[in-house]
């Protein structure tokens, strides 16, 4: 998921940079051509109507912390490192023909690496990865992908076989046996989750993900897996809610709620999840996965300031799991300050306030007759943190008073004073 959800902010602002044409009295730049055909490595028959992507090796790459879709900063930051790395980077898609024949033309000068997406097969975004999380040095090779240096004004021949992935498919039921619909299931790996690739093969991770989503009788299927052992995960996005007036776009009230998230059989944190084990090309179709959210409670407060007690109108709160810090249930404040996490299971959690603000919507700008509405901070509040522990039923009244943050320090560390907090006793 995680990976997707990088993927759709990038390719969101790719279709918002605008195509800067470049006129010149020069002559056109000598190119290169890289032909080759792709062939089905156990069936040996051509890969028909495939993906060839070319990928310019790059001399140094950029290593990428994770992305935090709640955070403007995170977001910020990744949007950076993206526009940096797309000045720098060679890429070309092509598709072969009926007999699995591809010809590639125009191509400037240098080194790329030459890869297949076909569906059923290992995706390129599966072999780069294996390669990037055994700490391969991916500026130099990557094991079973071939290099071609593309000459000017001379051509290069690639041969590339693709091998059968392994599959998991299944069904995603709600507890009581309906199935749930548009939710979006991925493998991750057993081992732990994957580093993140870095920018300059943000291309490979558009291209080919092994994911899926759950139709109307709640069927997935995972396919293109390269062995190993990985464990189903499931993501539904609640809350969505965007609105139109007048032109203008408003999606903020989406802004820090966090989806739900299961793991297979049917487990919310992932130290609970079952994994399976998976040979080359095998196919597991009884994965079953169980959304249960009957045992399930809500914690919900408002967030103002200390000085004035105002709701503050942007801000995240999240709960994280004390026992196993990948399991977080977040919501968004509201207008007023008001926030409810939803869907939260039995247990300890830190419950932490971040990026807490007072805002004012931007105003278009002259002339402008429709636009993405953004906020514009007029101030911002320290973090605050406590401990709670959720039994039995759903809490109200959990409330923060947020002191102004010093000048240039946002979210400053706070709240180490803050109360013991006992969800569930009706208090």
């Amino acid at each position: 998921m995680r990976a997707r959800v990088y993927c759709g902010i990038w390719l969101a602002l790719l279709l918002m940079v605008p195509c800067v044409a470049i006129c010149g009295q020069g002559s056109k730049p000598a190119t290169g051509t890289v032909t080759g055909q792709v062939v089905c490595g156990d069936t040996q028959k051509p890969a028909r109507f495939a993906q060839v992507l070319l990928i310019g090796v790059p001399a140094a790459v950029t290593p990428m912390g994770k992305v935090d879709a709640t955070d403007p900063k995170s977001i910020q930051a990744f949007t950076k490192a993206m526009t940096e790395a797309m000045k720098s980077t060679s890429f070309v898609l092509s598709q072969t023909g009926f007999d699995g024949s591809f010809a590639v033309d125009g191509v400037a000068p240098g080194d790329y690496y030459v890869m297949a997406s076909v569906p059923g097969y290992v995706q390129p975004h599966e072999i780069v990865q294996a390669a990037y999380d055994a700490g391969e040095d991916i500026t130099k090779g990557i094991p079973g992908v071939p290099i071609a240096r593309v000459s000017a004004e001379r051509g290069t021949n690639v041969q590339i076989s693709v091998g059968r992935g392994a599959a998991i498919e299944g069904r995603v039921l709600w507890d009581d046996g309906a199935p749930v619909t548009g939710a979006f299931v991925s493998a991750e790996p057993k081992s732990g989750e994957h580093k993140p690739l870095p920018p300059q093969f943000n291309m490979v991770s558009m291209s080919g993900q092994n994911v899926g989503n759950t139709d109307d009788r709640g069927h997935y299927r995972i396919s293109g897996l390269a062995p190993g052992d990985y464990t189903a995960r499931v993501t539904l996005q609640t809350n969505r809610r965007m609105t139109m007036q007048r032109g203008r776009f408003d999606s903020n009230a989406n802004f820090g709620s966090g989806p739900l998230v299961v793991y297979a059989p049917g487990s919310f944190r992932k130290t609970d999840a079952k994994p399976v084990t998976l040979s080359a090309g095998e196919e597991r179709t009884d994965e079953d996965i169980l959304f249960n959210l009957s045992a399930t409670h809500s914690v919900s407060g408002r967030v103002t300031s200390a000085e004035d007690h105002h709701g503050l109108n942007r801000g995240v709160v999240r709960l994280t799991d004390a026992s196993d810090k990948t399991f977080v249930r977040s919501a968004g404040l509201d207008g007023d300050g008001n926030f409810n996490v939803t869907f939260v299971p039995s247990g300890t959690y830190t419950m932490t306030v971040s990026n807490a603000v007072d805002s004012v919507p931007e105003e278009p700008s002259a002339g402008e007759t429709m636009m993405v509405t953004g906020d514009r901070t007029v101030r911002s509040y320290e973090k605050a943190t406590q401990q709670v522990i959720l039994a039995d039923s759903d809490v109200t009244g959990q409330n923060f008073e947020l002191k102004p943050a010093k000048p240039g320090k946002d979210d400053v560390a706070d709240g180490e004073d803050q109360p013991h907090v006992v969800i569930g006793t009706g208090h």
